[in-house]
């Protein structure tokens, strides 16, 4: 007697939005974007967000919703997303998360504790100790303070070895415990999830990948990231920063290297995380595996999924 969710996930560039507008032009379903980018206004090429007039014939939940000026965390994600499932139920509708972040999708499906919010204040003393120590000071001092949960992170991913002694900071628990713990707020108890994934041959994806970026330049990526940076204030340490095409965007308008290497670096980035999304989705939960030009199998198993509504 569970009520349903879908999942619709796959490697950057598979496709995922336009199979998801699809779904909504025939079934009585609401979209949630699983996407740390869209997320934010006025990032909408280099994040490949649909255009403003198919946002408006099709909403998404949380495209659009926060300033760059903030930050988005994967604890916000998870807190609006159960909202928003309990809303888009209550209109008999099905509730259909797509996207890429697959640790946005871990957090609906394993369930989140209550972790400390962002402490500014104690980021920019880590901010100084990683700059008057020796390399990796702030990996080692995780190492130190949690070494199970260290041995799982690579010592360059500073987004969440500063993310992991923040939490030991202010709530004294570890992230190694904190992961270990069951959480009766997991999707998978609470909800039937049916999770679908599209995949494609490597060349495929890798031809996908090119073709999108040369789109995202043509639209005007490098005019976007120069009124980013010159219409907000985006910190070194924010996800902005991190994420991919904005990233080499902002480095290429530093005058940090040339318009080539800025179209190589973009697309060997790319092409880097398609790698490590895949790598994630063949560790995942059972899911069913879609070919993007295949759909009669994704549509029936909704149509099922609608009746039971």
């Amino acid at each position: 007697n569970k009520k349903s969710i879908v999942f619709i996930f796959g490697p950057t560039a598979s496709g995922k939005t336009d199979l998801a507008l699809n779904l909504v032009k025939e079934f009585p379903v609401e979209l949630i974007s699983v996407d740390s980018v869209m997320v934010y206004k006025d990032c909408d090429i280099g994040s490949a967000k649909p255009d403003k007039k198919l946002l408006i014939k099709y909403p998404h939940h949380l495209i659009n919703v926060l300033s760059p000026n903030e930050v988005f965390t994967v604890g916000d994600f998870y807190s609006l997303s159960k909202n928003i499932i309990k809303e888009v139920h209550k209109k008999n509708k099905l509730p259909i998360f797509v996207g890429g972040s697959m640790m946005y999708f871990k957090s609906l499906y394993k369930g989140m504790h209550d972790l400390p919010k962002r402490d500014q204040r104690y980021r920019n003393k880590l901010k100084k100790l990683k700059c008057s120590n020796e390399e990796y000071f702030l990996f080692k001092k995780l190492k130190e303070i949690d070494p199970n949960y260290a041995k799982n992170l690579n010592k360059n991913d500073e987004v969440r070895i500063v993310r992991a002694l923040e939490v030991h900071e202010n709530s004294g628990i570890k992230m190694s415990e904190i992961i270990l713990r069951d959480s009766e707020n997991s999707l998978s108890k609470k909800y039937n999830v049916e999770q679908f994934c599209i995949l494609h041959d490597r060349c495929i994806l890798h031809k996908r990948i090119k073709d999108r970026l040369d789109k995202i330049v043509e639209y005007g990526l490098l005019d976007e990231a120069k009124n980013l940076l010159k219409s907000y204030k985006i910190d070194l340490d924010h996800p902005l920063r991190k994420s991919i095409n904005y990233r080499q965007a902002f480095d290429f308008l530093e005058k940090k290297y040339n318009y080539d290497t800025f179209y190589e670096t973009a697309l060997f980035a790319t092409r880097q995380l398609a790698k490590r999304q895949i790598t994630w989705i063949r560790s995942w939960d059972e899911f069913t595996e879609i070919n993007s030009d295949e759909y009669e199998l994704l549509h029936n198993r909704i149509k099922k999924l609608i009746s039971a509504l």
